[in-house]
Formats: structure tokens, C-alpha cells, sequence
């Protein structure tokens, strides 16, 4: 009975550690890694989505304009929805594909990779006993939309606790989205941090490119 506590409890840290690799936290990449192998993935090329000229509506009928409309609209909900369940302990999975994969990069830690969509579920709700949940501010959309398949780049500042610590983070998500039975979802959300310092240190010294 004893060591069947134990292995409990190590499964319970592990899969804790787990969800904050999901949530935003790098530093636990190698349990993520452990709980749920997958192939490598290799760094964001940057699609400088921020660089093009705005011509979503160029040329389009007053019905194709309306359908642009509609569908940034419910990927902005998308993303927004996202931001508002994080500090409340809540459940993403639903916002993934099936094959919905989360990845988080910041300088100086491992990557981590969460996939597919059940393993990002199950450690959502091994999470949902944690008194601190990490706290995301997500702005500054830009997607480009192509049929049933969309790509974004948004901004993200970051409020969390790390090791007794008040952690400040900064960057930004690479998203991929798919529609799917009518409805927009997460393909993939690459999370780039280009600083993860406590408050008291600051960032002067910490930024470096991903």
C-alpha cells in the first residue's frame, strides 16, 4: 500500500509539472516530454504576418467581406477564451484540433511539447487542485485567413509563480487554425518568450531572440 502511495504521488508531481510546461512554465520541459513523446519540433519561422499590407478585404464581394468578418471574430473569441480559462484552472483541450499541439519556448530552457489533444486535457485536469494558476494577457492580433485554415501572431504577457517567485514573462503566439465542423480551433499554439525573469530583477538584461 505504501509504495502504490508513493507512485501516486510522483505521478500526481509529474503530471502537476506537466501542466505548468502546458500552461506556460518551460522549465518543465523534460516531464513533458517523459509523459508524452513526440517528434521534435523545430524553431517558428517568424511569417511577419505584422510586415504584410492589410488585404483581407480586397476585391472580395460584400458576402466574402461578411465571412471574414465572422471568422476573425470567432478566432479572436478563440484566443480570448483561452486567456480567460488559464488563470481559472480551467480545461483548453476543447480549443484543439484532435491533433492540437502546444509548444513552449523561452530563452535559456528546454522546449516543451504537449500532444495531442487528450494529453492536453489530462493534465488541465490534474491541475485543477493548484492554488496559483499562471495568468496570461494576450493582445495585439494579426491573422490571415485562407478557407478553412487561418494563421496568427499575437502578443502575450505573462504573471506567474515560479519557486517562491513573482515571474514576468513576455512574448508572443505563433497559432495555426483549422476549421472544423463549423467551427475554429488551435492546430498548433507556439508560445515564444523572449524574457522569463522575476519582477524584481527585471528584463534589461535578459532579452534574448528566439
Amino acid at each position: 500500500m505504501e509504495s502504490k502511495g508513493i507512485s501516486r504521488l510522483s505521478f500526481l508531481a509529474q503530471a502537476r509539472l506537466f501542466l505548468l510546461a502546458l500552461l506556460g512554465a518551460p522549465a518543465v520541459a523534460n516531464a513533458a516530454s517523459a509523459a508524452t513523446p513526440a517528434p521534435a519540433v523545430p524553431p517558428p519561422s517568424d511569417p511577419k504576418l505584422y510586415m504584410n499590407e492589410f488585404k483581407a478585404f480586397r476585391g472580395k464581394t460584400l458576402e466574402q467581406r461578411v465571412q471574414e468578418l465572422a471568422d476573425r471574430e470567432e478566432i479572436r473569441e478563440l484566443i480570448a477564451k483561452y486567456a480567460h480559462r488559464v488563470p481559472r484552472g480551467l480545461s483548453n483541450a476543447d480549443l484543439f484540433t484532435e491533433d492540437g499541439c502546444f509548444i513552449v519556448r523561452a530563452p535559456g530552457r528546454p522546449t516543451s511539447q504537449v500532444t495531442p489533444r487528450s494529453a492536453i486535457d489530462k493534465m488541465y485536469q490534474a491541475s485543477k487542485g493548484d492554488a496559483d494558476h499562471p495568468k496570461p494577457m494576450i493582445h495585439n492580433y494579426v491573422i490571415e485567413i485562407t478557407g478553412n485554415e487561418a494563421v496568427g501572431i499575437c502578443s502575450n504577457e505573462l504573471r506567474i509563480t515560479e519557486n517562491g517567485k513573482s515571474i514576468i514573462a513576455s512574448g508572443y503566439y505563433l497559432d495555426t487554425f483549422r476549421r472544423e465542423n463549423g467551427l475554429w480551433k488551435f492546430v498548433v499554439r507556439d508560445a515564444n518568450f523572449m524574457h522569463w525573469v522575476p519582477i524584481q530583477q527585471g528584463w534589461a538584461t535578459s532579452n534574448q531572440p528566439i
